[in-house]
């Protein structure tokens, strides 16, 4: 939403024509473009994606290089960690309340654990570390550079230091990988929704696989509108590039202090870390993060209050539906009947078997449900062979088609079947 409104805004920069009420109205529509295709999935388009983001990444960082020969050198000496010691000396209360822009510089890393959904460690890692990081660090490098010889030029800095034969090649190129990245956002929220309903933690939504290839690749219809409906208000509400931007900043590092936080405890809890080792983690990252987040705080008026309203608006939503689920399952267990007890109670009603195949949904791996006694009371005849279907999230990919697991509960008529979630839906897109 922020990308889509910022490439909108520079239209306006650089033709004067388009209003404020304008750039709201254009940003609305492309926002319901985008959503509206969310449906037909990335996998036909996809290939696109790497070799757009690459161009884009090599032209940050050759007119970043460009700049920094034009203008001034001299600022590469930015790289020495010791003028971060020198700027806050100078600057003190200023210094600080920077850091709240300084956070958006890195937008999108927030989304790096998402995103493993559609990619691997590995190529994450070396992405981010041999394309993202030096291309990113000489494009802001460059605009400093530029700043030095044509300070007015702040507030149009990314446009302003291109060069003029190449502005409208790399604004085409900006455009598109602002709609990527949006997609990845999108992408994202899909992939967290998705974890969070096999935890348990979030209301059971209709998911469609959109590729019979890559697993990660997913559409939740309910979540899509529900983003869409409140990208819309959003945008209609704050109006300007610049609220939303404060609102960007609180929502990134609290996604990193969670992070932090939530790796620590694996550390702990999962890998067996070292105590010492597993506390320098978040002493080092965590204390960085709160100087950050204590920056952005000071942004909860200008717009920073949205993304608390909706965190504490999900949470309670997961906390209920995660507190009902636990109540839920633990009364099942205890109220399951044991077979025995089943098929004295079918004799005992004299319950007709007939051909066919029942199946009985259910949350129990193992052991019969009481509503299955139920049915007995009220059901005159039963099917000859029962199946009690029981869906579960697995963290393996699906290797082979039809896997699913199935024990003989009593002869041959009677089945427990266990379904991997990942073969309940798939779109054939």
């Amino acid at each position: 939403m922020q990308q889509l409104m910022n490439v909108v805004t520079k239209i306006t920069i650089i033709s004067l024509v388009l209003s404020i009420d304008a750039v709201v109205v254009v940003s609305i529509i492309i926002l319901v473009g985008l959503f509206s295709i969310q449906q037909f999935g990335t996998g036909k388009v996809g290939f696109l994606f790497a070799p757009v983001l690459g161009l884009w990444f090599f032209s940050l960082g050759s007119i970043g290089i460009y700049n920094l020969v034009k203008h001034d050198i001299s600022v590469i000496r930015a790289l020495n960690p010791a003028y971060i010691y020198f700027f806050f000396k100078k600057n003190s209360g200023a210094a600080w309340s920077a850091l709240g822009g300084c956070v958006l510089c890195i937008t999108g890393a927030e989304a790096m654990f998402a995103d493993l959904g559609h990619f691997c460690v590995e190529s994450i890692q070396i992405a981010f570390t041999c394309v993202v990081f030096p291309c990113l660090l000489l494009a802001y490098m460059g605009q400093a550079s530029y700043l030095m010889k044509y300070p007015d030029s702040a507030s149009r800095i990314f446009y302003d230091s291109i060069p003029e034969s190449l502005f409208w090649p790399v604004f085409v190129i900006a455009t598109l990988a602002a709609m990527i990245a949006s997609q990845a956002m999108i992408s994202a929220t899909f992939s967290c929704v998705k974890q969070a309903m096999s935890l348990g933690c979030f209301p059971r939504l209709k998911i469609v696989h959109t590729s019979r290839k890559l697993m990660g690749q997913i559409y939740i219809p309910v979540i899509n509108y529900f983003l869409m409906i409140m990208c819309i208000v959003v945008v209609s509400i704050f109006r300007r590039t610049t609220d939303i931007a404060n609102a960007y900043g609180i929502a990134e590092v609290g996604v990193m202090i969670v992070s932090t936080t939530l790796v620590t405890l694996v550390m702990l809890l999962i890998w067996k870390t070292n105590l010492f080792l597993a506390l320098c983690f978040p002493l080092v990252f965590g204390s960085v993060e709160l100087v950050y987040l204590s920056a952005v705080l000071s942004k909860i008026k200008e717009g920073g209050w949205l993304p608390l309203v909706f965190a504490t608006f999900f949470l309670c939503v997961m906390y209920t539906w995660n507190y009902g689920s636990v109540l839920k399952y633990q009364s099942e267990v205890r109220e399951k009947i044991s077979m025995d007890f089943m098929l004295e109670l079918g004799s005992t009603l004299g319950t007709v078997r007939v051909p066919g195949i029942g199946l009985l949904y259910n949350e129990l791996v193992q052991g019969i449900p009481s509503i299955f006694g139920q049915f007995l009371l009220s059901l005159p005849a039963i099917h000859s062979t029962i199946v009690f279907v029981c869906i579960k999230y697995v963290p393996v990919p699906l290797k082979r088609k039809g896997f699913f697991s199935v024990e003989f509960v009593r002869r041959t008529t009677i089945y427990s079947n266990v379904l991997p979630d990942t073969v309940t839906k798939m779109s054939g897109r």
